[in-house]
């Protein structure tokens, strides 16, 4: 089952959201990320957080709805998202896609980066651009000239392989400190990546295209 958080970060294209919800099982919304949501003219399932940033006015709608209110009190060791992504898991969820991840909170997307480590099939998202992380080898559909991004993951990682990139490796190591994997091109339809004795953590510069989102989730779960 596939489940979409929607995160308090930036939203810049409400259209793309709405051709992409069509692909979810679960909608969850953490805090304000219902501001969001609600605006679409779309409720969630669950709605979970401390409710210290939803509008009064998204709060009594999905009241008023019988919307799944899941509270938490201000003082929690959790972030929103992570709280999100742990009712996702209750709910029967196999792969948690998370939008407004991206924003002017910086602290807040380290901190999820770092729960996508932990949840195995996270992918976060936005209308641009779509990161996972991958810790075997895989072949994913591309468009010639998108730009992609390879990030090796808590340590230092041996026998990287990247393959229909403009810049390929083979078999390299790939330093923690020295992130010369960012700003690749694909050249055609397919890439391979492999993370060789490590996880990498990859961004795909998505054009809009959502082919994406039925690929990850039969790659990653």
């Amino acid at each position: 089952m596939k489940a979409v958080i929607f995160a308090g970060g930036d939203y810049k294209f409400p259209p793309f959201y709405e051709e992409i919800l069509k692909f979810f099982d679960l909608k969850i919304a953490a805090d304000s990320g219902a501001n969001f949501l609600t605006s679409l003219g779309i409720l969630p399932d669950i709605l979970i957080g401390d409710m210290d940033s939803i509008e009064k006015e998204t709060l009594d709608l999905c009241q008023t709805k019988g919307v799944t209110i899941v509270r938490f009190p201000p003082e929690k060791d959790e972030i929103d998202t992570e709280l999100a992504l742990i009712e996702a898991e209750k709910n029967g969820a196999n792969a948690f896609f998370i939008a407004g991840a991206f924003g002017t909170r910086l602290d807040q997307t380290l901190g999820v980066f770092r729960l996508m480590e932990r949840f195995k099939a996270s992918i976060t998202f936005n209308e641009d651009l779509c990161a996972f992380v991958i810790d075997r080898p895989l072949y994913l559909e591309s468009c010639a000239g998108e730009r992609w991004s390879v990030i090796p993951l808590q340590r230092d990682v041996e026998g990287v392989s990247l393959k229909g990139f403009k810049y390929n490796l083979d078999r390299k190591k790939m330093e923690y400190l020295r992130p010369y994997g960012i700003s690749n091109e694909s050249a055609g339809k397919e890439v391979f990546i492999d993370p060789g004795n490590g996880r990498l953590l990859v961004f795909r510069y998505h054009s809009r295209n959502v082919g994406w989102i039925d690929e990850l989730y039969s790659k990653l779960k």
